[in-house]
């Protein structure tokens, strides 16, 4: 019998949605921000951000021990996370949520398995109601910054039909880190009860923690991070190329 993944990874509908998040989502943005004289930046909430954040959903709840249904009810909210980017960015948390029964109502998961779904899909983007390892892990997942997010977004954008000169004309979100240092990639490994950030960088160290880091760990995004590996009874630990790093 197959697992409730594996059911979902196979499902023709949610894997149109997969390949078409990107596109609708930045579709809509597009409109929405040239219509406000504003550029917008890239957004990837399609399947290259979805399995990026399986595999670590995997991984953490995998490494502090939980059981092979947890694990696999974690999997699940992975892939289910972001669907609501198919419809805009505006609220997709709830509108993720709110289609999870659809998806789930397809697999041999319980009630209950739903529900923790469910919510850990509605809290995921904020962070303010942690019920679950499964939402606490999907947190830390979903922060983590897959660094070569840009490349498949466009590929789905000229896909779409948008025009590829005008793509390759559009800001990177991570256009305003300066050019004398180059953060190559973010790694995670979890050792007993920590969770250990390793920034791979390539240039002026120095810079990058006093320009950089010290206020992207200060960022919501990162609050959110360490709040869920409180929740999970971790620590989250930084390092720079290997180095543990003390955050001012």
């Amino acid at each position: 019998m197959k697992s409730a993944f594996e059911i979902l990874k196979s499902d023709k509908e949610l894997n149109y949605i997969l390949d078409n998040a990107n596109y609708n989502m930045n579709h809509t943005q597009n409109f929405e921000r040239e219509t406000s004289g504003v550029d917008y930046t890239i957004c990837c909430h399609g399947r290259h951000h979805t399995m990026f954040v399986v595999g670590y959903m995997e991984y953490i709840l995998r490494a502090l021990s939980y059981d092979a249904h947890t694990i696999e009810v974690g999997k699940v909210a992975g892939l289910l996370h972001d669907v609501g980017n198919f419809f805009g960015r505006n609220d997709h948390a709830r509108t993720s949520a709110s289609m999870c029964l659809y998806f789930v109502s397809k697999t041999n998961l319980n009630i209950n398995d739903l529900k923790i779904i469910e919510q850990a899909v509605l809290d995921h983007s904020k962070g303010i109601d942690m019920q679950s390892a499964v939402g606490a892990a999907l947190i830390i997942a979903d922060k983590m910054i897959d660094r070569d997010r840009g490349a498949p977004v466009k590929a789905d954008l000229i896909k779409g039909g948008f025009d590829e000169a005008k793509i390759n004309k559009l800001p990177d979100k991570r256009s305003d880190v300066p050019c004398n240092y180059v953060c190559k990639d973010i790694q995670l490994n979890i050792k007993n009860r920590d969770f250990i950030f390793n920034f791979v960088v390539e240039g002026d160290t120095e810079v990058f923690m006093n320009e950089y880091l010290n206020k992207k760990i200060k960022a919501k995004e990162s609050i959110l991070t360490q709040n869920a590996a409180a929740y999970l009874k971790c620590n989250c630990i930084y390092q720079v190329n290997g180095c543990e790093i003390e955050i001012k």
